[in-house]
């Protein structure tokens, strides 16, 4: 009878370690979200398409593949409070490739062809002083008419100008322009574009080759609608987009709190808001 008393004492003890197992595994997968919500939580903020779907080794979070018309992104998302944890371009696609080339093919014939009307300008002038006595004034005139019109050309040539910078970031992240700034002159200039993305908080700081009009990086960041700090918040997160290679960033606000705060840096050229 004792033996008995004790078989089913242990028994009962091991039925009872198993269900409560049970119930705590059950009760902490509830915390966690699903992959069809992570797939959402990704799609409705970058848009694009879900190319693939895994866990880290500790199935803490979810590494989504999202492909998207400039590129293939590979996103990881916190699985307990849904927050995108990290974000990098694995793959440019082949149109941004091909648009690339053709961008800097189109600069280096610009170059060349620069380089080439200079030499042919020397060329010129130099003939023109063998044989100042032969030509006749009619052909002069024609050589200074086309100088002139090639002054003109080069007169001509602008960077960007900060309203077509900003439907640039438009067409990329949509939202409303909330603050704009440029840093450089010329062909050197680089534009930032500050947009409210949604009705929350949420914001996108796109910056943009002032020649050509690329996009260089997207830094996901929070705003408010303090206008006092968007310059502030603005240059540092544009320094904190520098040191990364991915082209779409989210912002740590928390990066520059250990600051001495001595942002004496000239590298930011402020105060050129909305003008060309």
């Amino acid at each position: 009878m004792a033996k008995r008393s004790k078989f089913l004492f242990a028994f009962f003890g091991i039925a009872a370690g198993i269900i409560i197992g049970i119930l705590w595994v059950t009760l902490n997968q509830q915390d966690f979200i699903s992959e069809d919500e992570a797939r959402a939580v990704v799609t409705e903020r970058y848009g694009g398409e879900v190319d693939s779907v895994s866990l880290t080794d500790d199935d803490r979070y979810f590494v989504i593949n999202l492909k998207g018309n400039s590129a293939t992104h590979s996103i990881k998302v916190d699985r307990e409070d849904s927050s995108v944890v990290g974000i990098e371009t694995v793959s440019e696609s082949k149109d941004t490739e091909q648009t690339a080339e053709n961008t800097d093919s189109k600069e280096t014939s610009t170059e060349e062809k620069d380089k080439a009307d200079s030499e042919n300008k020397d060329k010129t002038s130099k003939e023109n002083q063998k044989s100042d006595n032969k030509k006749d004034n009619e052909q002069t005139k024609q050589e200074d008419k086309a100088a002139d019109e090639a002054d003109k050309e080069t007169a001509e040539k602008q960077p960007l100008t900060a309203e077509e910078a900003i439907n640039i970031a438009a067409g990329e992240v949509g939202g409303v322009n909330v603050y704009s700034t440029w840093n450089g002159d010329g062909t050197a200039r680089e534009y930032y574009i500050l947009q409210q993305v949604n009705d929350e908080d949420e914001g996108a700081l796109v910056s943009i080759n002032g020649a050509t009009g690329h996009i260089n990086k997207v830094v996901w960041l929070e705003i408010d609608d303090d206008y006092e700090e968007m310059e502030q918040l603005v240059y540092e997160a544009a320094q904190y987009a520098n040191m990364y290679d991915s082209r779409y960033i989210e912002y740590d606000d928390e990066y520059f709190d250990d600051d001495d705060g001595n942002d004496d840096d000239d590298d930011y050229d402020d105060g050129n808001d909305d003008d060309d």
